[in-house]
């Protein structure tokens, strides 16, 4: 139990770990991304540049809850900038790519043990900064985040909101 699962505050107890395609783990998060959030695209899809990608599950028992995709990249090479070096190193990010948690079971902590995970994974890699964007009617995503401390600025590419977080 990942994120301290608690019967009187709602809380449900969840384990949050990384899962492989081609594992049935990996086939419960794609039903979940396909069927009720359709986001499983952005869970299959290759992303150019990215140095890593990852995708995490979060499970109550064999039942898929929630997910998460980042990806490890260079900050700015997606859009064609120069890496930003700190001690001869490109400064990193992981970047959230897909994020999404079965609509029944919302606002019981899964959402926010799937952040907290990836933002401890990409801590332990090195990476600077999380950064995740979201469209302008996600208002439940944009709760969870400013929880966390992340900062936001509105994208002028699309409608939506760019957030971070200084890891």
């Amino acid at each position: 139990m990942l994120n301290g699962g608690d019967a009187v505050h709602g809380l449900l107890p969840v384990q949050v770990r990384d899962v492989q395609p081609g594992t049935p783990d990996f086939g419960l998060v794609l039903a979940l991304a396909a069927g009720v959030l359709t986001q499983d695209r952005y869970l299959t899809s290759r992303i150019p540049g990215a140095l890593e990608s990852h995708v995490l599950g979060a499970f109550d028992g064999t039942r898929c809850a929630g997910f998460l995709r980042y990806l490890i990249q260079v900050i700015g090479a997606e859009a064609g900038r120069p890496a930003v070096l700190r001690d001869g190193r490109p400064l990193t990010e992981g970047y959230v790519e897909a994020f999404g948690v079965d609509p029944r079971l919302r606002r019981r902590g899964i959402g926010t043990a799937l952040q907290r995970h990836a933002a401890q994974r990409c801590r332990i890699t090195g990476c600077y900064q999380m950064r995740s964007r979201s469209p302008v009617t996600s208002t439940e995503n944009y709760a969870l985040k400013i929880a966390a401390g992340y900062v936001l600025h509105p994208s002028h590419d699309n409608d939506s909101y760019y957030f971070l977080l200084r890891l």
